[in-house]
């Protein structure tokens, strides 16, 4: 499901590129060119006399045209066309000449202008798109890496957190939670190298990073659902055979969730053929508005699901972070942006 993905993205990605941005510097690039149009044309009388153009191999306006399609596109090299034909002052028309020679004889100049107009903003239009497209990744991997930078902060501060509950549970007189604390603390140290490598995956490397991650985490079967709001959730991990797709697992466990971020819920609640509980979290993106992560655990009953509750939200913030980084690889945020543009 995630080559689907990745090569349905790769198609469109560039060509998919439009912002408010890109307007604003057509319009740039429209306002510029038809200022120097109109000086061009206002310097002819005033420095050269009337007609002083017509006497140059190459017209002025050739400067400003080649700019405009050079920078902009052949949308603003066109406008800028059109001005030019505008502004260039017409020729006189011979005594007994054709209407249709005389237009001919006119129309020869303003259709050079577009035809170079349109080779050169065409072959420009591509380094445009490209641009364009390197500036929203720019951005984009800018508040990713804002996002990571409060993660480590946050999670700075929660690892400060549990050492003083650890050593303000070392001095206490009851010690009969000492033993599974320090056990946890082993499993956690022990998994930090794939959690790791779970919140720095790419996108062909999250379902592995994934996988390898819950698997040190756990004992039993771990699932991640990442999903854009209206689309097919993508699934990756193991769940227990329950007789029915991941999509139909997604949607009667996510139904039971409702707008909990995390609940143990039995699996025969959810209308699913099965015993046993799963423990959910739900993670929303921070990047990408509509995206979640959710991560399942499975496990024989409710206590067992319940047990797991600090590593699976600790795998889940990894995974959330994970989504966060690739899912303009996966194609996710793209959805959940046209949904978006759709409700609007």
């Amino acid at each position: 499901m995630i080559d689907n993905l990745l090569a349905d993205e790769t198609s469109g990605q560039i060509s998919g590129q439009t912002s408010r941005s890109g307007y604003e510097d057509a319009l740039r690039g429209i306002i510029g060119a038809a200022v120097l149009l109109v000086l061009i044309a206002g310097a002819e009388p005033l420095l050269f006399g009337a007609g002083f153009y017509e006497t140059l191999k190459l017209h002025p306006f050739w400067i400003v045209i080649l700019i405009a399609s050079l920078q902009h596109g052949p949308g603003v090299g066109i406008a800028s066309v059109a001005l030019a034909t505008f502004l260039m002052g017409w020729p006189d028309r011979f005594v007994g000449e054709d209407a249709a020679v005389y237009a001919a004889r006119v129309a020869v100049l303003p259709l050079q202008w577009l035809v170079v107009a349109l080779i050169v903003g065409l072959y420009s239009q591509r380094k445009i798109l490209e641009t364009e497209g390197l500036r929203a990744e720019v951005t984009r991997l800018e508040d990713v890496s804002d996002t990571l930078a409060a993660e480590i902060e946050r999670m700075d501060s929660l690892v400060l957190d549990l050492e003083r509950a650890s050593a303000a549970k070392s001095g206490a007189t009851t010690t009969q939670i000492i033993p599974d604390a320090s056990e946890t603390y082993t499993v956690l140290a022990r998994a930090l190298p794939d959690l790791a490598a779970l919140a720095v995956a790419r996108a062909s490397e999250l379902p592995a990073t994934f996988e390898a991650a819950s698997a040190a985490l756990f004992d039993g079967p771990v699932a991640l659902i990442a999903a854009a709001p209206g689309e097919d959730p993508l699934f990756i991990g193991s769940a227990p055979e329950l007789g029915c797709s991941p999509e139909v697992m997604s949607a009667s466990l996510g139904a039971l969730l409702g707008h909990q971020d995390c609940d143990t819920v039995k699996l025969q609640d959810a209308g699913l053929d099965a015993d046993g509980a799963a423990r959910i979290v739900r993670k929303c993106a921070h990047v990408e508005n509509g995206l979640t992560a959710t991560v399942i655990f499975f496990a024989e009953t409710p206590a067992e699901a319940d047990a797991g509750a600090q590593r699976l939200d600790l795998i889940a913030e990894m995974a959330r972070i994970a989504i966060d980084r690739v899912s303009l690889d996966l194609g996710l945020d793209k959805r959940a942006k046209k949904l978006s543009q759709k409700r609007g």
